[in-house]
């Protein structure tokens, strides 16, 4: 089915707020060809065909009509037996509607007016959406057969455990009856295993059975674990290299188990799976079929229909959004790959409510699926001008598939200010060959993400060279490792550049180089050439890292203001660009003529300056792809008596405390004395911050040491931004371990911010230096108060970045640091002193504390003192230089003490 142009509503184009799609390259600046080749070429190259039918079977499910399909794989299906499925199964698609409608007829308590099964179906689907938002994923299906668990442990210990959870459930149960009893029949009292000289005997599960689910790898759907998987499907690489070594070793070794020495959970794993270690069995452990007794068929359906009723009252649902099924258009080519149009449509009616800011805020959360596991996943938020009653808003997205690939597309739409919801889902079937029907059609106003992905992978030539940008967009410190994807045959050498400068040449695959960047993370050129035999340039590519974000703005930065120059020069500008938005060309004018055009960084040019007497001006003027114009302008050459005028105002955040350390408030302007290198300045603005918006970053520590205190650090974290953070705030969430990973950039969805701190792993070493680099450059051009928590347990173990250059980055920053020491020793004095340095150098406090359960405690106090602060501002008495200028705030009532930054640079 092709879309209609006459099904999509016409407004106004509009960028969405913020987008997050986690394939390989997900930041909403690199939505690019090169981040679709990468993130879905790849992996689709990878995926298998999924459910291809025998030519004489029934066709599979993921052929049927969607709705048909849904009942047999999302939920229903699974309450039917072996042969009612089989029976399903065979019939045409007239003979399926009419089982189907048969089926969710039946009532299992016919006294009743209403129908009870439909009813527990959907409390149930509810019940199981809110665990996992896939039916790929087997807590969605444990939920949805069985309820909720009565208890579950989260085993958050990454350096010994993949991701994993034991869910015990009530022994009253059905499906704990019918597990209970396999088991019983498989170990009688009495019964031993041959030749098993196991410690002692499995038990407990008579108080309730318990299942071990586990996430193979981030990219993996959760499963149910089961005697064939053996334990070490459970345990890291790393920790089951260890156990190897202490089960091979363990009548020469005293003392406890590698793995429960680092993971008090581990005991509690070994009684849910009946094996310590990797092979040490236990005695009567539990079998497949009682584990698989929770995820087969209920043997009394009434029964089932009785339980999922029972119990707590199901939650109000949200309002039902009506949005149609996703529409898939296959327009065109994709270099290899085709590409794919995914359109969804919301109705705009009642249910769909504006924000205080006069907008519709509709927020999509999708994933799609290859083989029953995800590959993909992301979110996108759309701020839209309200609709008319009964319009309908067209929102669509542009990936780049492989041709022939069956895949599911699940999909949440959700207004956030009205909370209306709805899901839909539907099985992407990708063509051989794109669509002669579906590249006619218009799409003039569907809000569109990642539409140049396919324009670009086209246009890529046989023989082409393309570079992969950071991945997630990272920031790139110290080194990067450049990789070049290269197709055709032509191709024997390529040569990788940083500013211009040949640093590595590679004469045969793999195209990839370790290239050297500046000591501080600045705006560089990385760029790659692609040669033949003879020497000649077959392609070339190249990609801008670490591009300055934030208010839209340039700067020239060479030559200096005031300098004397004339003749050639070299000019050197920098531009500022807000997110979702790329920069169109930069023009460099003298005297108002353009001398100079630029469309890629570095934005740097030859001029030439007229000679002789007389003032001139040079003028840098960028554009950005909107239309949107800035400006910065130099006076070349004035006399002594005329000067440039420019007003530097110096804002400094301060935070006012008695002697007892208690937060002051009720303070004016009078009160307060502000110094710039020792010289007292001229308040002219004075605000308690109370009311403006914050910009708030938690970068958090996720290596090894953290496993035992991960979970409680997450949960602290989310109190902490679900108090702290209001509609006009940004957050932002960092985590590192062996090297820093922005989990959610700066943006206004804190729904996000808080699935971000959930997806956290404790694993590797520690590279706080890096971290905290990383963490201040995503917010190193944003305007009004900015913070950073950052949490860490134990010095740097792996940072590229020194403590001196970190230290100085955050003093140029401008964003105020909230440190807090976990547990740290008061041995470790090197710690202590990183962490004191960056509060006292950005006006924050450190914070030293034993456990994790003390952090609710100390956000609570970041809280307030962030709600808190003055804001006093002066213009500098000395606006020309660069040079680092010490500032000092202080309170003129005795007994007060102000805190704020040491200094800055211009």
């Amino acid at each position: 089915m092709a879309p209609s142009r006459e099904s999509i509503l016409p407004p106004e184009p509009v960028e969405p707020d913020f987008v997050l799609w986690h394939s390989p390259c997900n930041h909403p600046a690199l939505m690019t060809a090169r981040c679709g080749l990468l993130a879905l070429g790849v992996s689709l190259a990878l995926a298998s065909l999924a459910g291809a039918a025998s030519p004489s079977g029934p066709p599979p499910a993921w052929s049927w009509p969607e709705a048909q399909r849904a009942f047999l794989e999302d939920g229903p299906g699974w309450l039917l037996s072996a042969e009612q499925r089989a029976e399903l199964e065979a019939l045409d698609e007239a003979g399926r509607e009419i089982w189907i409608d048969d089926f969710l007829s039946t009532d299992p308590f016919p006294e009743t007016p209403e129908n009870e099964l439909t009813e527990a179906i959907r409390r149930r689907r509810a019940l199981a959406h809110a665990e996992a938002e896939s039916p790929a994923d087997v807590r969605f299906r444990l939920v949805f057969l069985n309820g909720n668990p009565q208890s579950r442990q989260v085993v958050d210990c990454g350096f010994a455990f993949k991701p994993l959870e034991v869910w015990r459930y009530a022994p009253t149960t059905e499906a704990s009856r019918r597990s209970i009893a396999i088991q019983q029949a498989a170990n009688p009292p009495g019964s031993k295993d041959p030749g098993l000289k196991a410690p002692r005997r499995f038990s407990g599960w008579e108080e309730g059975p318990r299942l071990v689910i586990f996430r193979p790898s981030q990219t993996a759907a959760w499963r149910l674990w089961d005697p064939f998987d053996g334990k070490k499907a459970l345990y890291s690489s790393e920790m089951e290299y260890l156990l190897q070594q202490y089960e091979e070793l363990r009548n020469l070794i005293s003392g406890e188990r590698f793995d429960v020495q680092v993971c008090k959970e581990a005991r509690e794993v070994d009684n849910a799976t009946g094996v310590m270690a990797l092979t040490m069995f236990l005695r009567g452990r539990p079998v497949v079929d009682a584990i698989h007794a929770f995820v087969a068929p209920p043997a009394d359906l009434a029964l089932w229909v009785r339980e999922a009723l029972s119990g707590r009252p199901a939650e109000p649902a949200k309002p039902e959004l009506t949005v149609a099924a996703p529409i898939y258009a296959f327009p065109r080519k994709a270099g290899s790959l085709i590409a794919a149009r995914m359109l969804l449509e919301v109705t705009a009616d009642e249910v769909i409510k504006v924000g205080e800011d006069g907008k519709v805020h509709l927020l999509v959360e999708g994933t799609l699926e290859a083989a029953g596991a995800p590959f993909a996943q992301g979110r996108i938020r759309y701020q839209l001008d309200p609709p008319a009653t009964g319009a309908t808003l067209g929102l669509a997205l542009d990936e780049a598939l492989r041709p022939g690939s069956v895949l599911m597309g699940r999909f949440k739409i959700t207004d956030e200010t009205g909370g209306g919801q709805a899901r839909v889902s539907g099985v992407i079937r990708v063509p051989l060959a794109p669509r002669a029907e579906d590249a006619a059609q218009s799409y003039e106003g569907a809000v569109i993400q990642g539409e140049r992905l396919a324009q670009e992978v086209a246009a890529a030539a046989r023989d082409s060279l393309i570079l992969a940008p950071p991945l997630d967009g990272q920031v790139a410190l110290a080194t990067f490792r450049a990789q070049a994807l290269v197709t055709g045959v032509r191709i024997k050498k390529v040569a990788f550049s940083v500013d211009g400068v040949v640093q590595v040449t590679r004469t045969q695959p793999p195209w990839t180089a370790e290239v050297r960047l500046a000591t501080q993370p600045t705006e560089q050129l990385i760029k790659a050439v692609g040669y033949d035999e003879n020497g000649e340039v077959v392609a070339t590519d190249e990609i801008a890292i670490n591009q300055p974000r934030g208010a839209f703005r340039v700067r020239i930065l060479e030559p200096k203001k005031g300098e004397k120059t004339a003749g050639r020069i070299e000019v050197r500008a920098e531009v500022v660009v807000p997110d979702e938005r790329t920069v169109s060309r930069v023009e460099l004018k003298v005297n108002e003529e353009v001398v100079a055009t630029l469309v890629k960084p570095p934005w740097t040019a030859p001029v030439e300056v007229p000679r002789g007497e007389g003032t001139h001006y040079l003028t840098v003027v960028a554009w950005l792809d909107d239309g949107r114009q800035t400006e910065d302008v130099h006076f070349l050459n004035a006399p002594e008596n005329l000067s440039e005028l420019e007003v530097r105002t110096v804002e400094l955040y301060t935070t006012v405390s008695d002697r007892g350390g208690r937060l002051v408030k009720g303070l004016a302007q009078e009160d307060f004395q502000a110094f710039e290198q020792g010289r007292p300045q001229k308040i002219t603005k004075f605000e308690l911050v109370e009311n403006l918006s914050l910009v708030i970053g938690i970068a958090i520590d996720t290596s090894g040491s953290m496993s035992s205190s991960l979970a409680e650090a997450q949960e602290a974290g989310r109190t902490f931004l679900e108090q702290v953070v209001r509609s006009r705030d940004r957050c932002y969430v960092v985590a590192f371990s062996g090297k820093p990973t922005l989990a959610m950039p700066p943006t206004t969805d804190l729904g996000g911010c808080l699935s971000a701190l959930d997806g956290l792993l404790a694993v590797g070493w520690t590279a706080l230096h890096d971290a905290l680099v990383t963490s201040l450059y995503y917010t190193r051009e944003m305007e009004g108060q900015r913070a950073l928590v950052l949490l860490s347990d134990g010095d740097d173990t792996a940072s590229s970045i020194a403590f001196d250059d970190a230290l100085e980055y955050a003093r140029r920053s401008g964003v105020v640091i909230y440190p807090i020491g976990l547990n740290v020793g008061g041995l470790d004095l090197g710690i202590h002193r990183k962490l004191g340095q960056l509060a006292q150098e950005t006006g924050g406090r450190v914070f030293f504390i034993d456990r994790a359960e003390d952090l609710s405690g100390v956000y609570q106090q970041i809280e307030e003192e962030l709600r808190s602060r003055y804001l006093i501002a002066y213009a500098s008495d000395r606006p020309e230089g660069r040079e680092y200028r010490e500032v000092e705030v202080k309170v003129k009532k005795g007994g007060l003490k102000a805190r704020t930054i040491r200094g800055y640079y211009p």
